[in-house]
């Protein structure tokens, strides 16, 4: 009997925590992998239900620490110890045998330390440029992210695969001198028995659980509070006084927790707006996510406009087009392939601030728009962001480069 390839999965979040920040496509490709590969998977311990039927497919190799993606001082704190088991992980993969390692994201320099250690079969999935995100208003660091970004590039060049999640990063990487025959588009998947639409029946309790009713038109977004989602230039925009007089039923759902989210209240309370917000810290389950998400009438992506920015599709992106609405975003160019203004969405700029407001006067006034809207994004969503076809996609990327 021919003896299995082994493949390694790396993630610093750990397996569910991975799957739960956008790995929606990972069961599926497992349990297509597994068929023909051995499968091992290192990384830390989650406090995310564990899933029997997934690791059952996998051989686990979990390290001596928990990843809470809720807790922010992990960032920091885990990423380091992530950076001290990365060369024993490498070491681990090339005794045993491991012919590919993949790392579904980008952590500065863990592709050239794992080539010292391991060697050069490895696949990354380059989304974040971290030092530019963290140097951006530090001058003084910009030599060391320079220094950081030309080894991590050199290494990359190396690479047999690197996935991308929008076609922008592809054209910026080519730019820097990686083959673009390297490079492979693999959208933020969503699981559509997940995040959908709801009834009439699920979407009036749903807003009536948030004090909203029938007759508001409630903007919603999801996702970690940071600086650099924009949420307190979405409340200024909310607090204008034209949009305050114009769209007296406006109301802002804002889904999730953060650093942020102390200071967003007070500005919120600041403004005289906190009968228009409501904060809803981390929803209990996806299912209570995507009620709320359906429930609302439009969908909000916002990013303050970093450079790094411009790289992502955003899950948020994912989740709310698969619950079927129309979509509000600011305008990035991964987002842009996607969005198409008029067609499934509208795009506004975030320097200039009466785009937003001009589209959600347009938007507020039409509610077949927003229903066609909507029906358009749901059926992109379905067409690009399906986990299924997803993983059957990434089952045949990856085979062809493990049996290259």
């Amino acid at each position: 009997m021919t003896q299995k390839k082994k493949i390694a999965f790396l993630h610093r979040y750990g397996l569910e925590g991975w799957i739960c920040c956008g790995g929606h496509a990972i069961p599926g490709l497992i349990a297509h992998l597994s068929k023909d590969v051995e499968i091992h998977f290192y990384g830390p311990h989650t406090p995310e239900k564990k899933n029997p039927k997934l690791r059952s497919n996998l051989r686990m190799h979990e390290l001596p620490y928990t990843w809470n993606r809720t807790r922010a001082s992990d960032k920091i704190t885990k990423t380091i110890l992530w950076y001290f088991w990365l060369p024993l992980i490498g070491i681990r993969c090339r005794l045993n045998g491991t012919k590919l390692i993949w790392n579904d994201e980008t952590v500065p320099l863990t592709a050239p330390i794992l080539q010292i250690f391991y060697g050069k079969n490895i696949a990354i999935t380059v989304m974040d440029f971290f030092m530019r995100i963290y140097t951006q208003s530090h001058p003084r660091l910009h030599g060391l992210r320079d220094l950081v970004e030309r080894i991590d590039l050199a290494a990359w060049r190396k690479l047999p695969l690197i996935f991308t999640k929008v076609l922008y990063t592809q054209e910026f990487l080519a730019e820097r001198g990686i083959s673009k025959e390297i490079m492979h588009l693999y959208r933020n998947p969503v699981d559509h028995t997940k995040f959908h639409p709801v009834d009439k029946t699920t979407r009036q309790a749903t807003r009536a659980k948030f004090g909203f009713s029938d007759s508001d038109l409630v903007l919603t977004h999801h996702g970690i509070l940071h600086p650099n989602k924009g949420n307190d230039w979405i409340l200024h925009q909310l607090a204008s006084p034209e949009l305050k007089s114009q769209i007296q039923n406006l109301k802002f759902l804002l889904i999730g927790d953060g650093p942020e989210m102390d200071s967003l209240k007070q500005l919120a309370s600041k403004l005289h707006i906190t009968d228009r917000v409501v904060f809803t810290g981390w929803l209990p389950t996806e299912e209570d996510l995507n009620n709320a998400l359906a429930s609302a009438d439009i969908g909000l992506v916002m990013r303050i406009g970093q450079e790094t920015d411009h790289f992502h599709m955003t899950d948020t992106l994912a989740h709310e087009m698969a619950c079927g609405k129309p979509i509000l975003t600011v305008n990035l160019k991964g987002i842009a392939e996607i969005i198409e203004n008029g067609e499934n969405g509208f795009l506004f700029s975030f320097e200039q601030p009466a785009s937003f407001q001009e589209n959600i006067r347009y938007l507020s006034n039409d509610y077949q728009l927003r229903s066609d809207l909507g029906i358009r994004a749901l059926e992109l969503s379905r067409k690009t962001c399906d986990t299924h076809t997803s993983s059957l996609e990434l089952t045949q990327v990856i085979k062809e480069t493990l049996y290259a």
